[in-house]
């Protein structure tokens, strides 16, 4: 059981950061809190299906690296068609950033029914069941696993910190070495400092769905090597944990952020079942666990200190 419980928590790790590192970048640079990083998930995830489902049917190998370009690709220019249609005409407006939340929850409920309806259209023509696919194996990862000696070892253990460490090395080099990256940062800190020193602050913006949109998805190709079932849910089912971990952040520490992740995964997975053995209680309160944390960071430490945080709330009182 403890062992399990390593696995688990080491994937779940590395599965949330791969979600909410660039959900927070994103953030830094569109003021959007966005509901639809479930929708890049799940995208990501279900173009691993439908290439999956043509490969074999082709009779041709499946491969890990056709998979996550194709994922990046689509997933990043649905990100950006949403801003173009959604987001920035409502920038251009000037709303406020709850009205861009809301916006972002509609679009998340629309692309997932989307995904519905396509993959119900898709399953009738080609005869087979693509609203609950079974999990997949690439036969790239196949070989490499056997070159190195690893013949039955699951491919989750394989690709999770593979995608993981890629996505997170893009991201790095993307923003350190590149004059795009710097760019980004400097509209994350001020965008308007950033478009008097000449930065094309509309594309920056584009640029960053897409970067960011892509490597979200590479989580939901992760996905397809973990769960025996993969459905047009799958965004849906780590939605909690996700902005949990971005608040524990305070949407714009990455520090912080990563500590999240590790600190969800663990109480998902090591509190879960010490609950469970001791107090006899259902694994099923895993959300409530994860809830416990949300609430406890939005009343201490609230993201980028609305309402100030318990801890400036008495300061600022104080000082009146």
């Amino acid at each position: 059981m403890i062992t399990q419980d390593l696995v688990s928590f080491f994937l779940f790790s590395l599965l949330y950061l791969t979600v909410t590192i660039p959900l927070v970048l994103a953030y830094r640079v569109t003021k959007v809190i966005n509901f639809t990083v479930a929708n890049y998930i799940t995208y990501g995830a279900y173009t691993a299906v439908l290439l999956d489902y043509y490969m074999r049917s082709s009779f041709g190998p499946n491969s890990l690296l056709l998979t996550v370009r194709s994922s990046f690709a689509v997933t990043g220019l649905i990100a950006v068609l949403s801003n173009l249609a959604v987001f920035k005409p409502l920038a251009e407006m000037r709303v406020k950033g709850d009205v861009l939340m809301i916006a972002s929850m509609g679009l998340w409920i629309v692309l997932k029914y989307v995904l519905y309806i396509v993959s119900d259209i898709a399953s009738s023509a080609w005869r087979t069941n693509l609203v609950s696919y079974s999990q997949i194996h690439y036969d790239d990862i196949s070989l490499l696993t056997v070159r190195a000696g690893l013949v039955g070892v699951q491919q989750s253990l394989v690709v999770f910190p593979l995608l993981a460490v890629a996505s997170m090395f893009i991201l790095y080099l993307v923003l350190s070495e590149t004059r795009v990256g710097r760019a980004v940062l400097a509209v994350a800190d001020n965008s308007v400092l950033a478009s008097l020193s000449g930065i094309a602050v509309g594309r920056v913006v584009s640029l960053t769905w897409f970067l960011t949109a892509g490597l979200t998805s590479l989580a939901g190709v992760m996905w397809t090597t973990y769960s025996g079932a993969i459905t047009p849910e799958v965004g849906d089912s780590l939605i909690l944990q996700v902005f949990t971990i971005a608040f524990i952040g305070g949407l714009s520490s990455l520090t912080r952020t990563a500590a999240g992740a590790l600190l969800i995964s663990g109480v998902e997975n090591f509190g879960t079942d010490l609950l469970s053995t001791y107090l006899g209680l259902p694994t099923s309160i895993k959300p409530m666990l994860t809830f416990t944390v949300l609430l406890a960071t939005l009343i201490v430490s609230p993201p980028l200190g609305v309402a100030g945080g318990v801890p400036y709330r008495f300061t600022r009182g104080a000082r009146r």
